[in-house]
């Protein structure tokens, strides 16, 4: 075993101990900084993130609120647009009309009596879809005279199209008193503009005018009010016809006319002054299917029920 002493350690030895520590220190000293740095780096970013993701959620809360304020809006608009009328053409969407309609002005009464024959006989038929059949029916007849009967209801956008020419034609033939009214077909079933029959009476030295609204135009359960119940003798005729179908005009129980004579959806949402202006107006669609429907109807009343009068009438149309 030595006995000698370790030698302490030199000048050099000393200074290189020295700075390996100090070395370490100042290596210790920026890693911190550098780790501080970086964590205050980081905060801040999440701290953006959070403040971006927060201003997110505020905007989508804002269109949110604007988008259910706007939708609001236009739901009230058309709310009050429908209360208006400006919804439809008959200005009658969100009600019933009045079963027996309301006045029709004079003047467009006046006009829709009058159109000429002529007119009449000189529109085109192409629109015309239907014509009265021949049938072999017991011969109708009420109050001494040979009777037309007429069953519809006030919702029947068909009956609705034919009641147009129908009181047209019949206007040769004799006057109701009161005069129809004006009513629409139900919202749902075409709104379609037309006169009702309900509440009228038909005087003529020809024929018998024996109208029946089943229906009104105001929804009731799962179908609409009743209105007027036909008799058991033109509920038999009605159902051995046609099936019990809207319409149904028989015509003394020579010619049975099954359903309307033209379209009606020419005739959807207008007003009733529009289709009124187009009878007697050949150049239009709607007055077009009208005028040649009724021709058609005079036509059959002249050969079926009138016995070809009165004359001015009968021989003005084709076969009367």
């Amino acid at each position: 075993m030595s006995n000698k002493r370790p030698r302490p350690p030199t000048q050099a030895q000393k200074g290189k101990g020295s700075t390996t520590t100090t070395t370490t220190t100042t290596t210790t000293t920026a890693t911190a900084k550098r780790s501080a740095s970086s964590q205050r780096f980081s905060e801040r970013q999440a701290a953006k993130q959070r403040a971006a993701q927060e201003a997110r959620r505020a905007r989508t809360r804002t269109y949110g609120i604007l988008t259910i304020a706007l939708v609001v809006v236009i739901v009230a608009v058309l709310v009050i647009v429908k209360v208006a009328g400006g919804g439809s053409g008959s200005g009658t969407v969100d009600q019933a009309s009045p079963p027996a309609g309301t006045p029709i002005p004079a003047a467009t009464l006046a006009k829709l009596q009058s159109v000429p024959i002529s007119t009449l006989a000189g529109a085109s038929t192409s629109g015309v879809v239907t014509t009265p059949q021949s049938v072999n029916d017991p011969a109708l007849v009420a109050d001494g005279k040979p009777e037309l009967l007429y069953i519809g209801a006030e919702f029947c956008p068909h009956c609705a199209a034919e009641r147009w020419p129908l009181y047209v034609a019949l206007s040769k033939f004799g006057t109701f008193s009161p005069q129809p009214g004006r009513i629409h077909s139900a919202n749902e079933d075409g709104d379609v503009p037309t006169l009702t029959f309900y509440g009228t009476t038909y005087s003529s030295p020809y024929l018998t005018f024996t109208p029946v609204e089943v229906t009104t135009n105001k929804p009731q359960g799962n179908g609409y009010a009743p209105l007027q119940t036909p008799t058991q003798a033109q509920l038999t005729l009605w159902e051995d016809t046609n099936g019990g179908t809207f319409p149904f005009v028989d015509i003394g129980g020579k010619k049975v006319l099954p359903s309307a004579q033209y379209l009606f959806t020419p005739l959807e949402n207008l007003p009733f002054s529009t289709v009124a202006a187009q009878v007697g107006n050949n150049s239009t669609t709607i007055g077009a299917n009208i005028d040649a429907s009724a021709a058609q109807l005079i036509t059959t009343i002249c050969g079926s029920l009138s016995n070809h009068k009165p004359a001015a009438v009968c021989s003005a149309v084709h076969g009367g």
